[in-house]
């Protein structure tokens, strides 16, 4: 059977309002207009999409299967219209890279000026996301590409690693005269005595090792302090008793003044990070050179941190 992409953005539209008023609004339609184009699309496909429910108008067990497809072949039209306007110039193109935390203080900033300088004609949007919700801001094309913690990004199906990058040392980092600093090197158990000043939420291969130091002792809540930049983090630890986790990249202007100091390694205190798209997603060629460029950056900052070290 043919599908009509008009016909699927309204059953896409009324599966999200539950309501033919409210799904009419927002596609800018008449009621009755949605309404014939909801028993069109029915009569071709010869099952019912929805059901009439107390909350609402709600898709049927079978509607909620063709609706996933749906989405999807809309998702996909809306990449082969970029690409035919892009090659015939009709627009400058666009692209949107969503990057963990950590990895958008230490990659982000280098890669921007790289891309921005062979790409002048295509906007680079960055964004700083938890990686939790980076499938679904690549599944609904808010975004292109995403870089972070590939433990968490893998429990996704959706998701496909393009490239594993080499982990980067971590570090758990104190200020300059810190009690931990008078003595022999600390114990993990020993530092957790102190409040742990937190940037983003540690996966679960960062937490188990922590959770089993803590034991049963009365240590201060974990994490005792959250915030949401590691500049902030770095001035909170440089002005308390307090610890945070960072490379020595993200402290560098820190250590070079003697604020900050690495009081503890492990091998478990690194990144993990991957670089992924939606799976079975065909990538323009600026997506690809950002792949390039990532790779690029990532190998420099590892450069980086092996000075610093």
């Amino acid at each position: 059977m043919q599908f009509d992409l008009r016909l699927l953005r309204q059953a896409l539209a009324l599966a999200e309002h539950r309501s033919f008023s409210r799904a009419a609004e927002a596609l800018d339609v008449s009621q009755p207009s949605l309404s014939r184009g909801i028993k069109e699309l029915e009569t071709r496909v010869g099952l019912p999409l929805f059901d009439r429910r107390r909350s609402g108008h709600a898709p049927t067990d079978f509607g909620r299967v063709f609706l996933e497809h749906a989405a999807q072949m809309l998702a996909g039209a809306v990449d082969l219209e970029r690409e035919v306007a892009q090659a015939k110039g009709l627009v400058a193109g666009e692209i949107s890279v969503g990057f963990g935390a950590y990895a958008a203080e230490l990659l982000a900033p280098a890669c921007a000026p790289r891309f921005a300088a062979t790409h002048p004609g295509i906007r680079l949007r960055l964004r700083q996301e938890v990686p939790v919700a980076m499938p679904r801001l690549l599944r609904s094309r808010t975004l292109d590409l995403a870089v972070g913690e590939s433990s968490v990004l893998a429990d996704d199906e959706a998701v496909e690693e393009i490239a594993a990058l080499e982990p980067v040392p971590g570090h758990a980092v104190v200020r300059r005269g810190h009690p931990l600093t008078r003595g022999a090197r600390p114990t993990l158990a020993e530092l957790l005595a102190f409040p742990y000043v937190q940037v983003v939420m540690l996966p679960p291969r960062v937490l188990k090792p922590i959770l089993a130091a803590r034991g049963s002792a009365a240590m201060p809540p974990f994490p005792a302090i959250e915030c949401s930049s590691v500049g902030m983090a770095a001035r909170i630890v440089a002005t308390t008793d307090a610890f945070t986790f960072a490379s020595l990249g993200m402290v560098r202007a820190e250590l070079r003044t003697a604020q900050l100091v690495p009081i503890l390694q492990a091998d478990w205190m690194r990144t993990a990070w991957s670089i992924v798209r939606l799976r079975g997603r065909v990538l323009p060629p600026a997506v690809r050179d950002m792949v390039e460029v990532i790779g690029q950056a990532h190998v420099e900052l590892l450069r980086e941190e092996a000075a610093l070290r």
